[in-house]
């Protein structure tokens, strides 16, 4: 009986054992998870964050070196998309209203408001432009931003007021619709509507980023059906003014943008990294 008794102790101190020891490993892969998951979601946002950064430095190499872009951004420095965000009334046609006021700064040679896409679609056959952007501009733009016409021509009054479906090409969009051959007069497909090219644009003979497809802006609101802010892009008067200047300059550019924008606004203009 004594023995029968030690032996019912024995198996219930190995149960017992065998509890905590289950119990330990539980809590330790447990406590392993909570950190590996704290590692992926730093992982995951440091990715995030690195392809938000991406993308704003390829949107300013998409520009002249003298040029500045100042966009529409949430308080925490995220680029708004208003392909799904909600357009705030404070920031419709601030941009146009405002372009004078900017233009009269020193050290703001040219300045242009300008309606901004990225990733739209647009089609030639079964060609498709892949990481390209839409911008819906008007005759100001290619100098303010810094393009130059390489072939055909640029944006006309009548192309914007009669709300023409024309559109400019830089050389890495027309390259990667038409294969090296010329595109001016070739018929494109913009978010399923038919633009003719009317020019290729270039920065100086140099290839910007992705590829872009300038259309005027009036035509916009067609394609898109709501109406969205626009983008500013300003022009140094100085060609080799320094980063720190210019960063100053695009700051001050904001500034004036947000001064007719409530504090309270969720969004307000934001300079792109230089």
């Amino acid at each position: 009986m004594k023995g029968e008794g030690r032996m019912e102790k024995k198996k219930r101190r190995l149960v017992f054992l065998g509890l905590l020891l289950t119990m330990g490993v539980s809590f330790l892969s447990f406590q392993l998870g909570m950190r590996w998951n704290e590692k992926d979601v730093k992982k995951i946002s440091d990715i995030e964050t690195m392809e938000a950064e991406t993308a704003a430095e390829g949107a300013w190499t998409a520009f002249g070196r003298n040029c500045m872009v100042i966009c529409p951004a949430f308080s925490d420095g995220t680029f708004c998309d208003f392909s799904i965000e909600a357009t705030p009334s404070s920031l419709l046609s601030l941009a146009d209203r405002l372009l004078p006021e900017l233009e009269g700064k020193e050290q703001i040679a040219k300045a242009a408001a300008f309606y901004w896409r990225d990733k739209g679609n647009v089609y030639h056959g079964m060609d498709e432009l892949h990481a390209g952007n839409i911008l819906g501009i008007d005759p100001d733009f290619l100098s303010a931003s810094g393009f130059q016409v390489e072939k055909g021509r640029g944006l006309t009054e009548r192309d914007v007021e009669e709300k023409r479906q024309v559109a400019l090409l830089d050389g890495r969009s027309a390259n990667a619709l038409f294969s090296g051959t010329d595109p001016v007069g070739e018929t494109i497909e913009v978010e399923g509507r038919l633009y003719q090219i009317a020019g290729v644009v270039s920065l100086g003979g140099s290839q910007t980023d992705g590829g872009l497809v300038l259309i005027p802006e009036s035509t916009w609101p067609e394609i898109y059906q709501y109406e969205e802010p626009k983008s500013v892009v300003i022009r140094a008067s100085e060609k080799n003014m320094d980063r720190e200047t210019t960063t100053r300059l695009a700051q001050a550019a904001a500034r004036t943008l947000n001064s007719m924008i409530p504090e309270t606004e969720p969004i307000h203009y934001k300079p792109l990294p230089n």
